[in-house]
């Protein structure tokens, strides 16, 4: 088995709040894949769901908080997508990435098994391929099916079980990894909030206590 120090995956959300249904699966993710470091990037105008309804202030805050509290060394912040005014297109930061690093670093780019799903209809994102490998967390309830049998053509194409060529590639594969799977949403948190209902086994304390401290999800 290959050096893993190379491989850099990168995992965006809104992060409104970030709780454990994001992290715990990347920490798992993280010992499946060999991976020294994951790179969160919050974003600040997603384009295909509603607003955030925390600040990018207050959501960067709970990530930093998080991280400290569960996350060790494995993870690190880019806050690039927060300075940004436009709606962040995933593709968009990846190009800036390989630029960045060089064409023969090999990136990847964490998601969930709902989002694979919904790549087609993403801005270009039958393109990421391109650019960084798919790493995609298992979760609850969704197919491991593509709508089209040309789709499944395309990603039974691109898988991979071979941990070590997610190391020695650049990009253009695909790893569908068993992590754990939680019943856990930032919307679920936020419709729990609203009806004055505990999160604290979804949150990290010090993320529990910040929303309680800042009137979040009332």
């Amino acid at each position: 088995m290959s050096d893993y120090a190379t491989l850099t995956a990168f995992f965006g959300g809104t992060f409104d709040p970030i709780h454990y249904g994001h992290i715990k699966p990347i920490i798992a993710l993280a010992a499946m894949v060999g991976l020294k470091r994951v790179t969160l990037l919050p974003n600040n105008v997603p384009p295909h769901r509603p607003q955030p309804e925390a600040s990018a202030q207050q959501r960067l805050a709970m990530v930093r908080m998080t991280l400290r509290d569960v996350g060790g060394s494995l993870f690190d912040i880019d806050e690039r997508e927060l300075h940004r005014d436009d709606p962040s297109w995933t593709v968009d930061t990846f190009e800036t990435l390989r630029q960045e690093r060089g064409q023969r670093v090999p990136l990847g780019f964490i998601i969930g098994q709902d989002s694979l799903l919904t790549l087609p209809q993403w801005h270009r994102g039958m393109e990421l391929l391109d650019k960084c490998h798919l790493l995609v967390c298992a979760r609850p309830g969704y197919s491991g099916k593509m709508d089209t049998p040309a789709l499944q053509s395309w990603l039974e194409a691109r898988l991979t079980t071979d941990v070590d060529q997610l190391h020695r590639r650049p990009a253009g594969l695909i790893f569908l990894a068993p992590t754990p799977q939680y019943s856990i949403s930032a919307s679920l948190i936020r419709e729990r909030r609203h009806e004055g209902l505990s999160c604290d086994d979804m949150l990290s304390p010090s993320v529990q206590r910040y929303i309680d401290e800042q009137g979040l999800y009332r």
